[in-house]
């Protein structure tokens, strides 16, 4: 019904109602109180047309009118009934109901006649009721878990004699015993496998006797454990509880990475008034490689004679010199780098720890030498087969075998681990130790062995190893090393966890995981590398930085994140899936750097073979140990050192003293030095016959704090680019990049490490006036920037030295 505009009379009073059968007016004074009551009473409001005076839009008062009166239609609950529409809106509900009627009582009629048989249809219950397909219930259960009463074949009487012979042999056979198919075991029910106890042995097959006795060493030993295994730590239900475990196996090892209420900061701060442990048991795959030597014939061969041969074995692999009586003898160990066979310097595989053990003596009266060496999980199969060709292309009178041992590796470190490791394990170092030695003058590496009391030990006695970690000797009065100095214990996995808990319950020990202590070691002076993000010339260090395995992307995420408790990027590497593409809205920067998203997460995939060339995709190596001391006296030549002379005058100074820790330029060379300068960076860059990269520390005296990715840039004379570093496409060439950083809280200031290149850093040598002092040492000024396109005013001013 179409609503009118009410008239000048409706206005003054008169209300109009309106039913489905009959209309009526009805006309009311003029008088405003009898006109409230009316509407008052009235059950359709009347409506006021808008005053002229109010701007008011006719179309949009209209609108308000309709929605009121149908609104007001809606809610009356004494409205009528119109029979014949409220009919035809649901005619066919009427017609499926008077149908359903009609065909039950035609159904009943035809089935109560005596000559005809009830039948009933498909889907259709004997009550009547019509269910559905879907939701019917199966007579038997998917998987049933009962028996049959007989067996297959037997119950059938309607078979022919020759059917019943062969079910007879049949049934012969299944009574025979035969050996168990492992494929058809039933399999348990899920809550049944999920016990803790059967999780723990499951996981734990790597060091277990039972299970390894399953799966023996064959060959070349290179199934002695499972890469494709989920292994747990010893401490695995431990730390579940109270730190973010890796949901996906790194390297088949499931890995604690960040404590839950406690972040790096918290772990630094403990370790300069406790101590700190780490269950690193992954970190050397469980195991180490042992390498057992012993003579044929004695009378042909000595106990000299096979520590020669296991030496020029690994002269062909590794970059130290075993020739050291203490090491050979087990009084220290030995930590060094391996690499392909007869491929040094290139072909780098990865960092290892050499140990000799005492000499023995068989069944046979025969001497017999151990070496057990310690890799990363990452590189452990690498590492056996190339011992394994060595073993086999030797050709000696010494028998060499290759085998693996289980191990665990506890981590104590802190300014009161010696303390701590003396009250928990009843360690007495003065019967240890040497007359008038101090525990605190003990060298990096020196190996003490000792027993420990201990219940749930598969072996007697219960012998620990502990081993002396301060790689930063000349520097130990510091206390950026303290949280990365203490003991390494060496032990069986079956007493590790039991250990561990002594030592964080007994001892006051904080645990702590991957990320709190790759924090401790960049915090170090100076800092120490880790692997493989230090290492980029080798295979791993190349699939660390270009993103393509997803357990480097894991590790990465936790060394790159931030300081704080909750580590997101965790979270999210761990959750997230990626296929670690370049982002396509992100267009690549250049060959150098491009930008990539892997696990929901932006990752910078670096290649190292475009800093140091350009053009060609030849592999890098990185310079280290002593053959970075051409590059530091050239880069003390730069300038003269600024010595403090400590005389023996107490006046105090008429000016004031600037502090030996403040950084100045250096005092410019004389024009002989300079040239005599030049010519040393001339010569050392002709020597470079392979494209080479060195690691460096900058340190940032001022504002700004370094980040991964951060580009480094020479400056010139005038404060412009440097002429060497432009490209021939006019663009700027980068010295290097950043690959870790942060603030740091014991040094007061944000440092990085970086890695630059070697042709590049005699370039920004030759001839520059940027040259630094501070604490007797000489620094080269630098810019960094957040990009190769960064403008040059953002660029902030840094200071490189080199790290070897």
């Amino acid at each position: 019904m179409k609503r009118q505009r009410p008239s000048n009379s409706q206005r003054h009073g008169i209300l109009t109602t309106t039913t489905t059968t009959t209309t009526t007016t009805t006309t009311t004074s003029s008088n405003e109180k009898s006109y409230k009551k009316v509407k008052s009473a009235s059950t359709i409001p009347s409506h006021t047309t808008p005053s002229e005076k109010s701007n008011r839009n006719w179309k949009q008062w209209k609108d308000q009118q309709i929605h009121d009166y149908n609104t007001h239609q809606f809610l009356d609950s004494s409205a009528t009934v119109h029979a014949g529409l409220f009919g035809a809106r649901r005619l066919p509900e009427i017609k499926s109901l008077w149908r359903h009627v009609v065909q039950n009582e035609f159904n009943l009629e035809h089935n109560s006649q005596p000559d005809h048989i009830t039948t009933r249809k498909v889907g259709e219950s004997g009550g009547g009721k019509l269910s559905s397909r879907h939701l019917r219930r199966r007579a038997g259960s998917h998987k049933r878990r009962r028996r049959h009463r007989f067996p297959r074949g037997v119950e059938s009487s309607n078979t022919d004699v020759d059917d019943q012979s062969d079910i007879l042999q049949a049934s012969e056979q299944l009574q025979q015993p035969k050996e168990k198919d492992m494929s058809q075991v039933k399999q348990k029910s899920r809550r049944a496998r999920r016990k803790p106890a059967l999780l723990k042995q499951m996981h734990s097959s790597w060091w277990q006797p039972q299970q390894r006795k399953q799966n023996p060493e064959k060959g070349k030993g290179l199934n002695s454990i499972k890469t494709n295994h989920h292994n747990w730590i010893p401490t695995h239900l431990w730390h579940a509880k109270r730190f973010h475990v890796s949901s996906s196996p790194i390297f088949s090892w499931s890995v604690p990475l960040l404590h839950a209420n406690r972040g790096s900061r918290a772990s630094l701060r403990l370790a300069t008034s406790k101590c700190t442990i780490q269950d690193a048991s992954w970190e050397v795959a469980g195991c180490a490689i042992t390498l057992r030597a012993c003579r044929v014939n004695s009378s042909t061969s000595t106990g000299e004679h096979v520590i020669k041969v296991l030496q020029s074995m690994l002269e062909k692999v590794t970059d130290i010199n075993l020739s050291d009586d203490s090491i050979i003898s087990g009084q220290r160990s030995a930590e060094g780098l391996i690499h392909e066979i007869d491929s040094f310097p290139a072909g780098l595989v990865g960092p290892g720890t050499f140990m000799f053990k005492p000499m023995k003596h068989d069944a046979t009266d025969s001497e017999v030498h151990f070496l057990s060496i310690f890799v990363h999980p990452a590189i452990r199969l690498k590492v056996m087969a190339i011992l394994t060709t060595l073993v086999e292309n030797h050709h000696s009178a010494a028998q060499l075998t290759i085998s693996t041992k289980p191990y665990s590796l506890l981590r104590v470190r802190g300014t009161s681990s010696t303390a701590t490791v003396a009250d928990v394990l009843s360690v007495n170092w003065i019967d240890m130790l040497p007359r008038d030695m101090n525990v605190s003058e003990v060298d990096h590496g020196t190996l003490f062995k000792t027993n420990v009391q201990c219940d749930s030990s598969t072996q007697s006695p219960n012998q620990i190893v502990l081993k002396r970690h301060q790689p930063n000797n000349h520097h130990n009065h510091l206390q950026q090393n303290t949280a990365c100095s203490g003991w390494d214990i060496l032990c069986h996995p079956s007493i590790c966890n039991d250990l561990f808990q002594l030592l964080v319950r007994e001892g006051g020990s904080c645990a702590i995981g991957l990320l709190e202590d790759a924090r401790a070691q960049l915090e170090a002076y100076p800092p120490l590398p880790i692997f493989p993000r230090d290492y980029p010339d080798s295979a791993e260090g190349r699939l660390y930085w270009e993103g393509s395995s997803k357990d480097w992307t894991v590790v990465r995420s936790c060394v790159e994140g931030s300081w704080g408790r909750n580590n997101k990027l965790i979270r999210r590497s761990q959750s997230g899936s990626g296929d670690g593409k370049t982002a396509s809205d992100e267009p690549e920067i250049s060959k150098l750097v491009t930008n990539s998203y892997v696990f929901a997460r932006k990752n910078l995939r670096i290649n190292w073979s475009c800093l140091v060339s350009p053009n060609s995709d030849q592999s890098v190596i990185v310079v280290r140990g002593s053959f970075g001391v051409p590059f530091l006296q050239l880069l003390h030549g730069c300038g003269r050192l600024l010595h403090s002379e400590s005389t023996g005058q107490t006046r105090r100074p008429r000016r004031p003293v600037r502090p030996s820790n403040v950084a100045v330029h250096a005092p410019p060379l004389s024009k002989d030095e300079k040239e005599r300068h030049s010519k040393f960076c001339q010569k050392l860059k002709t020597s470079l016959s392979l494209p080479a990269l060195l690691r460096c520390e900058v340190v940032f005296e001022n504002k700004g704090s370094p980040s991964v990715g951060d580009v480094i840039f020479i400056i010139s004379h005038d404060g412009s680019c440097d002429d060497n570093s432009v490209q021939s496409s006019g663009k700027e060439s980068p010295l290097g990049l950043v690959i870790a950083g942060g603030f740091s809280p014991t040094r007061g200031r944000s440092y990085g490490v970086a890695l630059v290149s070697a042709a590049m850093f005699i370039d920004a040598l030759d001839g520059t006036e940027h040259g630094m002092v501070k604490d007797e040492k000489m620094f080269l000024e630098v810019e960094v920037a957040k990009g190769l396109s960064s403008p040059r005013h953002l660029r902030r001013c840094a200071m490189l030295s080199l790290l070897f």
